[in-house]
């Protein structure tokens, strides 16, 4: 196997060698698809079919309504997830429609029989599953500047946030997450229609996302290579 590597090699090198000093050669440069993560790669073995469930059991206020906020990172994971090739991403709307009898939670989607139903009647080999499972939110006021200015109120928001691939014919499962904390002021009155809550949320749900996303669909890489133009 290394000896068959090294003539691989030693032809690339020519290769090369040759395409620099041949004018009928010229360097193209493309963007190639970029593969998984080493750590995830062997739970998308034979998937064609990944479902996303954003889920949560806290309950929404006037303040904050979380389920919009989860369905719009839902969305976000959706187009995120876009760039697997070869991979179709079935929405989390289409789950609850299609098996609207079942109450999804943090534990359903490893029971045996929901796996199979996922298999069965929509043909998910995996899911990505994102849990909020706890958030708590309070205003503060922040220190005074360096110059004595007082500055405006913000939002401390603690949340824990975990982000699963199962793969439910497997069930092979692999997991990030933790508690995190954001502040940000409070640049909107606090009254009427102020929707700062949700939007501070789910800047802070899209961080480990965007880092979730990154691992599984990495953004194509630009390569070169040289190419005979003549075609001879």
């Amino acid at each position: 196997m290394i000896s068959c590597r090294i003539i691989i090699l030693f032809i690339a090198l020519i290769f090369f060698g040759c395409a620099g000093h041949n004018p009928s050669f010229e360097e193209i440069e493309f963007r190639a698809p970029s593969q998984p993560s080493m750590t995830l790669q062997p739970l998308l073995v034979n998937v064609d079919h990944i479902g996303v469930l954003c889920l949560s059991n806290i309950t929404s206020t006037k303040e904050l309504d979380i389920q919009k906020v989860l369905a719009l990172l839902s969305n976000a994971t959706l187009r995120g997830l876009s760039k697997l090739k070869d991979i179709t991403i079935v929405s989390q709307d289409e789950i609850l429609w299609k098996m609207n009898d079942i109450s999804f939670d943090s534990t359903s989607v490893y029971q045996k029989q929901v796996q199979t139903r996922l298999q069965e009647e929509l043909d998910i080999d995996a899911v990505v599953l994102i849990e909020l499972r706890e958030l708590q939110t309070r205003i503060l006021p922040l220190p005074p500047t360096s110059y004595g200015m007082k500055t405006n109120p913000g939002i401390d928001m603690s949340l824990d946030l975990q982000i699963s691939l199962v793969n439910v014919r497997t069930n092979e499962t692999w997991k990030q997450g933790g508690k995190q904390r954001n502040v940000e002021p409070v640049r909107l009155q606090l009254l009427g229609n102020n929707k700062q809550g949700e939007r501070q949320l789910l800047m802070s749900l899209s961080r480990p996302m965007q880092r979730f996303i990154y691992r599984i669909a990495p953004p194509a890489k630009t390569q070169k290579r040289y190419f005979n133009m003549r075609g001879d």
